[in-house]
């Protein structure tokens, strides 16, 4: 074999030991190279949060203003009602801190109107973070949001919370967090003795809570808990779903008619 021929077969061999040296080296690079987050619309964790505040056309003379604050682990509502809040729905809100931002679009000199942006038809605000939320994207069906002087892009499935009856953010609980019920006083008529009556009315829940309008009053409940505190519920509904008027709170409370009979069994 020929000088030259031992030469050339050298020098693939070391070209070949090169590239393969340097994908090698590539990746090795790629896999010890940071994890690259995708963005989110925000850096706060739920750990951060303390208030939210929905503000719903922020625009007008006078929006409608929903204020919601942490105490210790569970949240209560302060405007429009001082109420318990429902954790579920405040958990459902919290999802926006987890959303990706598909697209972000420098906001100055863009006209928001496009948008749904200008003006916005309702903003909420985590701690000082507020969000304004826009139309839809009529392709991917993204909403436009506008957050820091930004025009964002992401999937969202708060809108329907945030611009819907606001009951639905009340707790649906009959009984406050914290408290245990230790006697069940009935109308005339009903077997407050009845086994499992005061776990019934413990775990009872109602399907949906309404702000309360003019009714009769068919009797009223008195529950006693732990603490020694009461609640007093009137009684709405004589039959189908079962509807309970907390007059303090002025809120109605409904719950499935298949409750009626655990909650109120007759003698």
């Amino acid at each position: 074999m020929s000088n030259s021929t031992q030469t050339r077969r050298l020098g693939l061999n070391l070209a070949l030991l090169l590239l393969v040296g340097g994908l090698g080296a590539v990746a090795w690079w790629q896999t010890n190279q940071p994890e690259t987050l995708p963005e989110t619309l925000l850096t706060l964790t739920r750990a951060d949060i303390t208030r939210v505040t929905i503000t719903r056309e922020p625009s007008s003379a006078k929006p409608d203003v929903i204020r919601l604050e942490r105490e210790g682990e569970r949240w209560r509502m302060l405007e429009p009602k001082s109420v318990a809040a429902n954790a579920t729905r405040i958990s459902q809100l919290f999802t926006l801190l987890d959303e990706t931002v598909a697209a972000s679009y420098d906001a100055t000199g863009k006209d928001l109107a496009q948008y749904g942006l200008a003006p916005a038809s309702v903003s909420v605000a985590f701690n000082d973070a507020t969000l304004w939320f826009g139309d839809d994207n009529p392709i991917s069906r993204q909403r436009y949001l506008l957050h820091d002087g930004k025009v964002k892009l992401v999937s969202e499935t708060v809108f329907g919370l945030l611009t819907g009856d606001v009951m639905a953010l009340v707790d649906n609980k009959l009984v406050p967090e914290g408290r245990t019920v230790k006697a069940v006083a009935l109308p005339e008529g009903f077997n407050a003795q009845a086994a499992g009556l005061l776990q019934n009315w413990q775990s009872a829940s109602a399907l949906r809570v309404e702000a309360s309008s003019t009714a009769v009053s068919k009797g009223k409940v008195n529950l006693t808990f732990d603490d020694g505190s009461t609640l007093a519920l009137d009684v709405l509904s004589n039959e189908g779903e079962l509807v309970l008027a907390n007059i303090v709170s002025g809120l109605h409370y409904v719950l499935a008619e298949i409750q009626r009979k655990a909650l109120l069994p007759r003698k």
